[in-house]
């Protein structure tokens, strides 16, 4: 009889393994993805392009800085190493279940001083015209035992979208980025090598910030016409050199008759970072009042006015220290992760996270995002829901849901900035 009972439960863990095994994976929608919002504490950050080469194929270009990964000595060997793994997972969207296609590739390396610290590795994906697609991707550090995880929109819809075009820096690598400075050169590389020419619309436009989540605003259309044209010469699929100094931004397009392209941000000189005083006056809009931001605004003295503007809010030097480097850091952050065809601070979701700090908990769905604070299974948790604006200069704009029941938790968490 205990014979029996034994493989009895035996064959009932078996059974539960194998169900456990088969189970199809849960959607990317029901999990919380907040940490892709969390820069302290994170080894390293996952820096990646996507690039169109043809019908049937992208890249995905990855940037791995080398001193940021643990390297060891193994064992009888003078040299040390870092091992680390790039994975993905291409799926038809977060609301599938479904992989496409999926790999693991391994690395070595040896730590060599005069070696270039940075490494950026090409991965093919079978991504085919015209379709959508959502890229997971991973990078693990196997000797620190840690890894960090982004998820990327692939557009493959027509062969206009941005990830047709590559924005390469002036060392002839994928720039991994979308702004440039006044004095760097770029250049555009696009998969038609019979392009000749690059049609460039460039926009000069000062936007507003956000305003407070529940005051409601009217979409304004936005004026299509370009404040000024240029072409650039195209040479075997690669533009000519670059350099804008003009605020604004700056859209390439292959083809005129519509408006998709690809759109390159000149934002002021420090940018995504605050340096002057000017650059750190203007996102204080959303804690102060419009008498004091006038009146930071108008300042002769910006850093003197700054200066009294913290410590009459803190009340102290030591509490003014620390709201000074949480709210700027918060604004950086904003500018880092938001940034789309304005400053990261100026959007909605800069707006939320400035004020209310990183989400608890974020769920990311087919053109919108979610952002809790507080108990999700509680009645009285703040959430927040952002829907992805169809922008043809960016793909990384989201407007916010507004609603008058945010009022009160506004202004008691602003208080909160200024107690």
């Amino acid at each position: 009889m205990r014979f029996k009972l034994k493989n009895t439960l035996l064959l009932s863990l078996m059974l539960m393994l194998l169900m456990i095994a088969c189970s199809p994976p849960k959607k990317i929608s029901v999990y919380d993805l907040s940490y892709l919002y969390v820069t302290d504490g994170k080894f390293t950050e996952l820096v990646s392009d996507v690039y169109h080469a043809s019908d049937s194929v992208s890249y995905v270009y990855v940037e791995v800085k080398l001193p940021d990964l643990h390297y060891v000595r193994p064992d009888y060997s003078d040299n040390y190493q870092v091992e680390y793994h790039i994975s993905y997972r291409l799926m038809e969207s977060y609301e599938s279940k479904v992989t496409i296609d999926s790999a693991t590739l391994t690395y070595i390396d040896s730590l060599n001083f005069g070696r270039d610290v940075l490494m950026i590795h090409v991965i093919e994906i079978p991504a085919r015209y015209p379709d959508k697609y959502v890229l997971e991707l991973e990078l693990v550090d196997v000797n620190r035992e840690e890894s960090i995880k982004d998820f990327i929109w692939v557009n493959k819809e027509d062969m206009n979208s941005p990830q047709n075009f590559l924005l390469l820096n002036r060392s002839n690598r994928p720039a991994f980025t979308t702004y440039v400075g006044n004095r760097e050169k770029f250049r555009i590389k696009v998969n038609d090598n019979d392009i000749s020419m690059l049609y460039v619309r460039a926009y000069f436009r000062d936007f507003p910030f956000a305003r407070p989540p529940f005051v409601q605003e009217k979409m304004k259309s936005f004026n299509y016409k370009a404040d000024s044209i240029f072409q650039v010469p195209v040479y075997n699929g690669e533009s000519d050199w670059v350099q804008v100094e003009k605020e604004g931004f700056y859209h390439f397009q292959r083809d005129t008759t519509q408006r998709k392209g690809m759109t390159v941000f000149r934002f002021y000189d420090d940018y995504p970072d605050l340096v002057t005083a000017g650059e750190l006056a203007a996102p204080l809009r959303y804690i102060t009042t419009k008498k004091e931001f006038e009146e930071l605004s108008e300042a002769v003295g910006k850093k003197e006015a700054l200066d009294k503007f913290w410590l009459k809010t803190a009340g102290s030097a030591v509490r003014a220290k620390s709201l000074i480097q949480k709210y700027y850091n918060n604004v950086q952050d904003a500018n880092f992760y938001f940034t789309s065809y304005l400053e990261g601070w100026k959007s909605d979701r800069g707006l939320i996270y400035i004020v209310f700090g990183r989400p608890g908990i974020v769920y990311r769905g087919y053109g919108q995002e979610e952002w809790v604070y507080g108990d999700p299974d509680h009645r009285n948790s703040l959430r927040f829901t952002f829907v992805k604006v169809n922008n043809p200069f960016t793909s990384n704009d989201y407007m916010l849901l507004r609603s008058p029941t945010f009022k009160d938790p506004w202004y008691i968490t602003v208080q909160s900035w200024r107690r």
